[in-house]
């Protein structure tokens, strides 16, 4: 009840924004609301909001922090702790305050039936509750001790992703997403509530390691939580998931077009070098500059946006004399992850007629939301329905290839089990070879690659697996396949690939299971 009108106000908020990042009123979707907001640019309705259905269903709030904490808590527990249980909790009364807020419409590169919008809100959330108490029951060898959680300060960039649809009921809100965006900062403190001397074992301070570990990495950095709205209707509530923690990284793309143009008409011819570097990938050409503009594209694949900067430069080679620098640009790809979609800089150099005009734009990849534990791979986003089902739109972004195990492979010759690996070729250029795995007829590799393509349908994907032998033997062929990419395989998840093989010892059909998963981006 209170998640749905705390959805019902994000909805009239939130419902479009200019390019300046100011509210709208008025959105397609739910303009029906008659609910107006007085003061768009400001974040006080949504504090008065938060405040007001702060305490409504306080049990059901306290049995799903009390489910999630519980668990995470004892998978980081030490040895020596052999159960933490969560008795107790209090949230206090200071409620959540938000500090920061900017939103911003995203471009659907891939819609369902019907329309959409996708909305992304970036919140500054703070939390200073001096009364907010967690009570905990820690078991150790021969004893049970109780603590205290007390006293919790919390600040995080907190990201709210909201998929509009008009094919679900109001307020339209198809399916949510809520994620940190960074580590939070976090204080609290550990009180140990039983008069009993342990010093020697440091319990307090093992409790406060694991605590500070899960609340500051494990559940919201990079934790999310999906939320799929469409079924409140359905069901009277919402599907709530978890999803595990996979990466600290935040890969994406980013493109790069370099303009390079004369100041004033002339006749002259400049030779002019143009680099674009970006970690340790580097692109250069050289152009003859002279009356038409001279352009270089260049699309980076990156696996964390953090503490990378985009570096173009433009001079002019002479053989003899020092070359003459023209200028650069720097631009800081942190401050492009969640801020600016597109960053367009110039420079120039008035004596040598040539202005260098820069546009970087950023694109954030969702993350692939793929978990394999042995032989088992859960797909985390068929649990929250935020898949597209239908074709992309565009043929051109990142192609997402896992590798996750084999099954079915015959014995060697002298009657042992093979050293198996897997080599992966995209449209007949070798892209990825997975570690082999020894004496296994059901290897588990669990490896993955990415790499970006202009056409993904009609491409092809080859898969070949081999018996790696010692030197001087060569590697024995165990089977391959190949597969055609359609509009159908933008997101084929652990999907059994049967090899063509030559080994008449084969007793059964040789299976490979790997997944395949299309990220559409624009690519330049």
């Amino acid at each position: 009840f209170w998640f749905r009108h705390f959805v019902k106000s994000l909805c009239c908020g939130f419902h479009s924004v200019d390019e300046k990042y100011h509210f709208i009123p008025g959105c397609d979707l739910s303009s029906n609301t008659g609910i107006g907001i007085m003061d768009y640019s400001s974040m006080e309705w949504l504090n008065s909001i938060i405040s007001s259905w702060y305490y409504v269903n306080n049990d059901q709030v306290h049995e799903l922090v009390k489910t999630v904490l519980e668990k995470e808590l004892n998978n980081l527990t030490p040895d020596i702790i052999e159960k933490i249980s969560l008795e107790e909790c209090t949230f206090g009364s200071d409620t959540p305050q938000i500090k920061g807020i900017k939103t911003r419409v995203v471009e659907m590169p891939c819609l369902k039936a019907g329309k959409q919008q996708k909305v992304v809100i970036d919140l500054i959330l703070s939390i200073d509750a001096p009364d907010f108490e967690f009570r905990l029951a820690v078991k150790v060898p021969m004893l049970t001790l109780r603590a205290a959680v007390q006293k919790l300060s919390f600040m995080g960039n907190l990201r709210i992703t909201v998929l509009f649809s008009d094919q679900v009921p109001f307020p339209g809100i198809q399916n949510l997403c809520i994620t940190f965006t960074d580590r939070p900062e976090l204080g609290f403190n550990v009180e140990l509530l039983d008069a009993i001397d342990i010093d020697a074992f440091g319990i307090d301070k093992l409790i406060s390691d694991v605590i500070e570990d899960v609340l500051s990495k494990q559940l919201v950095y990079p934790g999310r939580l999906y939320v799929d709205v469409s079924k409140v209707g359905a069901r009277g509530g919402v599907d709530v998931v978890m999803m595990p923690r996979m990466s600290d990284q935040h890969p994406g793309v980013v493109t790069t077009k370099v303009q390079v143009s004369r100041i004033t008409r002339t006749t002259e011819t400049t030779d002019i070098e143009i680099s674009a570097k970006l970690g340790n990938e580097e692109q250069k050409k050289s152009i003859e500059l002279m009356i038409d503009d001279q352009i270089m594209n260049h699309n980076f694949l990156i696996s964390d946006f953090d503490a990378q900067d985009l570096l173009v430069k433009a001079w002019e080679s002479r053989l003899i004399f020092k070359d003459i620098q023209y200028g650069s640009v720097k631009v800081d790809l942190a401050d492009m992850e969640f801020t600016l979609p597109s960053v367009t800089e110039t420079f120039s150099n008035e004596d040598k007629n040539v202005k260098v005009t820069v546009e970087v734009k950023a694109y954030l990849l969702p993350l692939i939301a793929l978990v394999q534990k042995g032989v088992q791979v859960e797909d985390y986003q068929t649990k929250f329905n935020a898949g597209c089902s239908a074709p992309p739109d565009l043929n051109t972004g990142v192609l997402y290839v896992h590798i996750h195990r084999a099954d079915g492979i015959p014995k060697t010759d002298d009657n042992s089990k093979a050293d198996p690996f897997v080599t992966v070729y995209y449209n007949g250029k070798e892209i990825f070879k997975t570690k082999e795995v020894s004496n296994s007829d059901s290897p588990i590799f669990n490896e993955w690659t990415e790499l970006l393509t202009e056409s993904f349908v009609g491409s092809e994907l080859t898969y070949k697996l081999d018996d790696n032998d010692v030197w001087p033997n060569s590697n024995d062929p165990i089977g391959a396949t190949s597969m055609k990419l359609t509009k159908e395989d933008v997101r084929k998840v652990n999907t059994a690939l049967k090899l063509d093989t030559q080994r008449k010892d084969a007793t059964e059909d040789i299976l490979l299971y790997v997944s395949v998963v299309f990220r559409p981006v624009p690519l330049v």
